[in-house]
């Protein structure tokens, strides 16, 4: 009886979606719509190709969709539990890389713009030295570039596309680099001098951050450590007393247990690197 009520569970479970998913199909479309909107612009901020955002939406609701079927047919409530967790995912994960790419064209902003005083200097116009950067600077910027080139390309005037790059990044100091430019399009002036001052102010903040996390590595490496270690530790209660383990992923009590100690980790981190996090 009870191999066949598991095996019929996921069966009732698609059923039941189906039907759902045909009562709310005006939400579902509008959603559908919104995410291919946010897949569009997520995409942009990694490449400046135009992706086919319809395709990989479809394709992402179908592995969620296969995904919630096979937990739920191994385990149900624990499945379901694990499918709303990894509905986070992949949003982490995409924030986690937004992450990391900012601070590597946060760190090559200041020679990006050196390079572009120097090309100015010599003759070339504003938009000809967005160009020249689009073609010659160091990846990830370089993507940033090519995005602005292909929007003015296209028709858009060099202004707007400031603006866009401005609110894609937001980054304070990328913020000042877009407002030199968008102050000297209305005032005029000098502007690979100013240039040439904004990259030397952005390379003594380089350097001062350098040093703060020279002083914080310590805390992070701590953090690392709070993650870690309560995985090795199951791991190695699991070779000494293997029945107990067991029970706490396959009982009740077991999963309240892991959720308590996974949220207490959680909040060890974060204080932990809010302790360490430096604003500079």
């Amino acid at each position: 009886m009870i191999p066949m009520l598991r095996f019929l569970a996921p069966l009732l479970l698609g059923a039941a979606v189906i039907l759902l998913a045909y009562g709310c199909r005006l939400r579902l479309l509008k959603k559908f719509e919104d995410d291919v909107v946010k897949m569009r612009d997520t995409a942009l901020r990694f490449t400046p190709q135009v992706i086919n955002a319809r395709a990989w939406v479809l394709t992402i609701y179908a592995i969620f969709l296969l995904l919630l079927m096979g937990l739920m047919y191994m385990q149900p409530i624990f499945g379901a539990l694990l499918w709303l967790v990894l509905l986070t995912l992949p949003k982490l994960l995409v924030e986690g890389l937004w992450r990391r790419r900012r601070d590597k064209i946060d760190h090559q902003l200041a020679a990006a713009i050196s390079a572009m005083s120097n090309s100015i200097r010599a003759g070339l116009t504003l938009v000809q030295a967005v160009q020249r950067l689009a073609e010659q600077a160091p990846d990830p910027i370089r993507t940033e570039f090519q995005i602005m080139a292909n929007r003015y390309a296209y028709g858009a005037d060099l202004e707007t596309t400031i603006r866009e790059a401005k609110k894609r990044l937001a980054l304070p100091n990328f913020n000042l680099f877009a407002s030199a430019l968008l102050l000297n399009r209305e005032m005029g002036g000098d502007i690979g001098q100013t240039l040439r001052r904004i990259s030397h102010s952005l390379d003594k903040l380089h350097e001062m951050r350098q040093t703060v996390e020279a002083h914080t590595s310590e805390g992070r490496t701590n953090i690392k450590v709070l993650l870690i270690a309560p995985v090795v530790m199951l791991l190695m209660m699991s070779t000494v007393d293997y029945e107990d383990v067991k029970g706490l992923f396959t009982t009740p009590l077991g999963y309240c247990i892991l959720l308590v100690a996974a949220g207490l980790n959680i909040i060890g981190v974060y204080f932990a690197w809010r302790i360490t996090r430096s604003d500079i």
